[in-house]
């Protein structure tokens, strides 16, 4: 299998630009989703919210480092651009030559 151009994106929240602790779970649960139990009458309800993360193939390198497909970056790009300064974000374009890694990112 040939190297194959992935993008690379990391970021930074800068918590002081934040508005209150909502709105940053907000970003984070945009981000990678989220997981809800809600107990009514008795029963329990489950919900699974995906985020951004979830929607596209990606690979997790570090703490707020990512590999991803770069038919993606777009979608990537205006999710961390809508926060404004509350986020900085860079994506840098990769070769990707480890055959897994590349399937991952085509699914």
């Amino acid at each position: 299998m040939k190297p194959e151009e992935a993008a690379l994106l990391t970021y930074d929240t800068n918590s002081s630009e934040f508005d209150s602790v909502y709105e940053r779970n907000k970003f984070y649960r945009g981000l990678f989703g989220y997981k809800q139990t809600v107990t009514k009458n008795g029963k329990e309800y489950n919900y699974e919210k995906d985020g951004l993360m979830d929607e596209i193939s990606c690979i997790r390198i570090d703490d707020s480092v990512f590999i991803f497909g770069k038919k993606n970056q777009e979608k990537v790009e205006e999710y961390f651009s809508s926060w404004g300064e509350k986020v900085t974000h860079r994506i840098f374009t990769v070769i990707v030559e480890d055959p897994e890694l590349i399937e991952k990112l085509r699914n």
